[in-house]
């Protein structure tokens, strides 16, 4: 930090303590600092020196004092002996301290018509605590002034923002924008506000949607720019659509199940009574169409599963355990595909969870046969069981071809699939089984690198652990 910087930050805190419209000077009359009380009354923010505020005898009054101020060295105070005319409308008396130590001049400003001036530090207080984005901009496009919310919706410091163009904001969230701010005031002034929604990636993980209003003040001949995060919202759209699309699912899937189970088992008796007098060409094809109808019935049976209702068979069970399992089951495919399994737990006991192992169990075999069918030889697939904050994370991750951001964001959708023949019906599964748990799904992939699918997963309490001391084990 600059003496510079130290020296305002020192002063500063006099005149914001305050009502009154305040400045901190250097001894040439340069502006150091004003206090939002100023700015609000007097929009004076362009003016750099107090020459441009004070009137000629005025001015002459305020050298006179500072050259008798720099003469005796010591803490000096006066009132100015007439009014100072500010601005036209508004006469006000001036204040001044000299202060010898920084060498720097603090100005106080009363006036009669700064009665109103309690009702406009709620204002103040309101600009500077909204949870929204909002700046002060003038109309050339200059910003003036931004409340604390700058660093939350786009990680940039006060003084990187202060004096820049607008556009240099609208850069940041938009790097293709291409909006005229001349044309932007015409359409503000013309019907009164102008709202556009932007999305903003602040990281690769982190997606921010926000919502911008922008008035126009005729007062301050200023224009008001409101960022407001709709982010939340935005998902809970998308998360009423998926829910939406697994309901059509399952209404589906109920339907189709009562239509074509008939017909699939009356094709699988006749398939069964030709090959008995098939010939061996003949039994090929019918093998053929053995296999079809067996796929036609696995497809049937993973719509049913997403049309069934919530949790019903539900029990305390083993995380670590389950994970155990799972990847027994799995090993032997892993070791004849020359693919290495890497298991890592990092919990201090018994990891339990409350709700129905067996849909859980089929939730690991989905993520884990994926991973392994998206590597080659000599992939590693990692499987690591950690505890942060009361919630068990199971991570896991593969090395695999991994997948585009578009495929990512359509992973959990129905009939979504990147393999060929899959029915995409996994996935949502997942997502139906780990919500049900009360648990979240994040998703981190990469082309040529790999992917990780990380579930959060809420910890049972210490009274299921109670209940599972002279039982450490699930049913099969």
């Amino acid at each position: 930090m600059s003496d510079l910087e130290k020296t305002r930050k020192s002063l500063s805190f006099l005149v914001d303590d305050s009502l009154r419209p305040g400045l901190i000077l250097h001894m040439d009359g340069n502006v150091l600092y004003e206090n939002e009380a100023f700015k609000l009354c007097f929009d004076s923010v362009t003016n750099r020196n107090i020459v441009q505020l004070l009137d000629a005898s005025s001015y002459e009054a305020f050298e006179k004092f500072t050259r008798k101020a720099k003469r005796s060295g010591c803490m000096m105070m006066e009132m100015m002996p007439k009014k100072v005319m500010l601005t036209e409308k508004h006469p006000v008396d001036m204040q001044l301290l000299f202060v010898p130590d920084v060498n720097k001049m603090i100005v106080m400003f009363d006036a009669v018509h700064l009665q109103m001036l309690p009702s406009m530090k709620t204002y103040v207080n309101a600009f500077n605590q909204s949870s929204n984005f909002i700046l002060l901009v003038d109309q050339e496009g200059i910003i003036r002034d931004v409340n604390a919310m700058h660093t939350v919706f786009i990680n940039r410091r006060r003084e990187e923002l202060i004096g820049e163009n607008i556009s240099t904001v609208l850069s940041i969230i938009d790097s293709r924008n291409t909006n005229n701010f001349a044309e932007l005031c015409e359409t503000v002034k013309r019907q009164g506000c102008v709202e556009t929604f932007k999305s903003y990636q602040r990281t690769q993980e982190d997606t921010r949607h926000y919502h911008i209003t922008t008035y126009y003040d005729q007062e301050t001949n200023m224009y008001i720019i409101q960022m407001a995060d709709s982010t939340e919202k935005e998902n809970l759209q998308v998360q009423l659509a998926h829910s939406g699309s697994l309901s059509a699912v399952g209404q589906i899937a109920a339907s189709i199940a009562h239509e074509i189970r008939n017909p699939i088992t009356t094709l699988k008796g006749f398939t069964q009574l030709l090959k008995a007098s098939a010939s061996d060409d003949s039994k090929r094809y019918i093998s053929v169409i053995e296999d079809e109808i067996d796929r036609m019935e696995s497809i049937l049976g993973e719509m049913l599963v997403l049309s069934k209702p919530s949790v019903k068979k539900k029990s305390i069970f083993s995380l670590e355990i389950l994970v155990d399992e799972m990847v027994a089951v799995l090993q032997p495919k892993a070791l004849m595909e020359g693919i290495e399994i890497d298991t890592d737990i990092r919990v201090k006991e018994s990891p339990l969870l409350h709700g129905d192992p067996d849909k859980f169990k089929q939730v690991l075999l989905n993520l884990f046969k994926n991973a392994l069918e998206s590597m080659e030889h000599g992939g590693i697939l990692t499987i690591q069981l950690s505890e942060e904050d009361k919630k068990l994370m199971l991570t896991i991750k593969d090395t695999g071809k991994g997948m585009t951001l578009h495929q990512v964001n359509q992973i959990f959708m129905p009939f979504f699939s990147s393999k060929p023949g899959g029915t995409g019906l996994g996935l949502p599964f997942v997502l139906k089984t780990v919500e049900e748990h009360g648990g979240t799904i994040a998703v981190e992939s990469q082309l040529e690198i790999g992917t990780k699918f990380v579930l959060t997963l809420p910890k049972k309490n210490e009274a299921a652990n109670e209940m599972m001391n002279c039982k450490r084990t699930i049913v099969s």
